[in-house]
C-alpha cells in the first residue's frame, strides 16, 4: 500500500496528531477551470483552508501514484498538461496501473480521504443526475460514493447544468443530509438559491461543528452535505442560468456532443454566453466554501 500512496508530511501530521484536515479534489484544476484560474483557485483554497487553522490536502495522482497533499510541482502538472486523465471510482485503478497523471473527482477524492480518516471534503459543486438521465441513464458517482462514505462536505449545490430537481431527491433516497450554512434552500451553484428545502439550516459554525460531532457519535455511515451559497456579489439570477444552458445543450446537441464531453463543453459555452461571469461565479464560490470547510473542520476539532 506504500508504495501506491504518497503523503506530505504535513497531511501526515496532522493524521497523527488528530488536527483538522480538509481534502480537495484536482478535477478542478485540470478539468473545470481554464488556465491560469485553476492554478490560481487552487493555490487561494488551499490558503483559506491553512488560514483558517486546518491542514489542505489536495489529492491528485502523480506518475501513478496517489499524491495526498499536491504540493505546488504537482499542481502544475495538472493545470497545464493536456493528457491528465479524469478518474473516479470507476477508473481510478487504471490509472494507477498506467502509472499516468489523474485528477480525482469528487467520487473518487472522497474513496481516497476516507481511507486515511479524513473528515472534510471541499469542491464547488457535487455532481448529480444529468440532464435526460431517463434516457441516458447518466447519474454521478459523486452521489453514490457520497452514501458509501462518512465525510463532511462542503459545497454550492450541484452543478447548474444538472437535473437540480432529481438530484435533490435522489440525496434524500441515499440517505444524505441536506445541511444549509444560513440558507433554507440547496443553492443552484451559480445562482443562490433552489426551490428546494435543507433539511435543517444552521445560521452559526460551531452549531454545524456540534451537529457533526453528535452525528459521528451516532455512526451514521453516510456522507452529509453542508450547503454555502455562492457570495451574493458574484451570483446570477436562476432565469440568466436557465437561458445559457438552453442554448449550451442545443448547440452541444447539433454538433453531436455527448458522454463525458458533454459537460466540459457546456460549463465553457455557457461560460462565453456569460461572458465570464459564470467563471467568476465559480472562482469565488469555491475560495468561499474552502474558507467555509477550514473554520469548520478547525471548530469540529477544537
Amino acid at each position: 500500500m506504500s508504495n501506491l500512496f504518497e503523503i506530505s508530511n504535513d497531511v501526515q501530521k496532522a493524521i497523527d496528531l488528530k488536527k483538522p484536515i480538509v481534502a480537495l479534489e484536482s478535477t478542478l484544476i485540470s478539468h473545470g477551470l481554464p488556465y491560469p484560474d485553476n492554478i490560481k483557485v487552487a493555490k487561494e483554497s488551499i490558503k483559506a483552508i491553512e488560514d483558517n487553522g486546518s491542514v489542505a490536502a489536495t489529492i491528485g495522482i502523480i506518475n501513478g501514484k496517489v499524491k495526498i497533499g499536491l504540493n505546488e510541482d504537482d499542481i502544475n502538472i495538472l493545470a497545464k498538461d493536456h493528457n491528465v486523465q479524469k478518474v473516479s471510482n470507476h477508473n481510478i485503478n487504471l490509472s494507477i496501473f498506467k502509472k499516468e497523471n489523474a485528477a480525482t473527482t469528487v467520487a473518487s477524492t472522497i474513496s481516497i480521504a476516507s481511507i486515511f480518516g479524513i473528515k472534510f471534503f471541499v469542491t464547488g459543486g457535487i455532481g448529480g443526475v444529468h440532464l435526460n438521465a431517463k434516457n441516458t441513464y447518466d447519474v454521478s458517482a459523486d452521489l453514490y460514493s457520497l452514501s458509501e462514505h462518512t465525510n463532511y462536505v462542503i459545497c454550492s449545490g450541484a452543478k447548474s447544468i444538472l437535473d437540480l430537481n432529481k438530484t435533490y431527491e435522489l440525496l434524500e433516497t441515499l440517505g444524505i443530509t441536506r445541511l444549509g450554512y444560513k440558507t433554507d434552500h440547496m443553492p443552484g451553484f451559480w445562482f443562490s438559491e433552489t426551490k428546494h428545502q435543507v433539511d435543517n439550516n444552521f445560521e452559526s459554525i460551531s452549531d454545524i461543528s456540534n451537529f457533526l460531532k453528535l452525528n459521528s457519535k451516532l455512526n451514521h455511515k453516510k456522507s452529509i452535505l453542508i450547503f454555502n451559497k455562492v457570495p451574493e456579489i458574484n451570483a446570477i439570477s436562476e432565469d440568466k442560468i436557465n437561458e445559457w444552458i438552453n442554448g449550451a445543450l442545443l448547440k452541444a446537441e447539433k454538433n453531436k456532443i455527448n458522454g463525458k464531453e458533454l459537460t466540459p463543453f457546456l460549463i465553457k459555452e455557457i461560460n462565453n454566453s456569460s461572458n465570464n461571469k459564470t467563471l467568476t461565479a465559480n472562482v469565488s464560490l469555491i475560495i468561499n466554501n474552502a474558507d467555509l470547510a477550514g473554520k469548520i473542520a478547525k471548530n469540529f476539532y477544537t
